[in-house]
């Protein structure tokens, strides 16, 4: 490796130089927004969850003429709705707010490639695809 690095150009160690400097910041801001885009995700869920099951509660328990033992039963399936619904909910409200962060803030340039894949559209991810198969 000594024996390599010495037979480099100057240009052509300053260029390895900025292109880890540039990796290093790409990394950085990545993991800051997925940091983030974790929390707001765990914050969005969490409340969605609690919306749901207070929706479903009103519903269950005072707007559904039942017997006490049916909306026992009720309540418990709505409870499993609200719990599934509220994460499935999360994560499709998470993936609008990190497309419209990154499209506001532009940071298409800024973040890794494995991470943009999250946040495309369908048909922007099978159009990446393409443009890959046909390099």
């Amino acid at each position: 490796m000594n024996g390599e690095m010495e037979e480099l150009t100057e240009e052509e160690k300053e260029r390895r130089k900025q292109e880890q400097i540039q990796y290093r910041t790409r990394q950085k801001t990545t993991n800051v927004f997925m940091f983030w885009s974790t929390i707001l995700n765990i914050i969005v869920t969490f409340a969605l969850v609690i919306i749901l099951l207070v929706v479903f509660s009103v519903i269950a328990l005072k707007l559904l003429p039942l017997s006490d033992e049916v909306k026992t039963v009720v309540f418990n399936a709505f409870s499993i709705v609200a719990l599934i619904g509220g994460i499935v909910l999360g994560f499709k409200i998470n993936k609008m707010i990190g497309r419209w962060v990154i499209n506001k803030w532009n940071l298409k340039d800024k973040l890794r490639d494995e991470v943009l894949n999250q946040y495309k559209t369908r048909d922007e991810y099978e159009a990446t695809i393409k443009n890959k198969k046909t390099r």
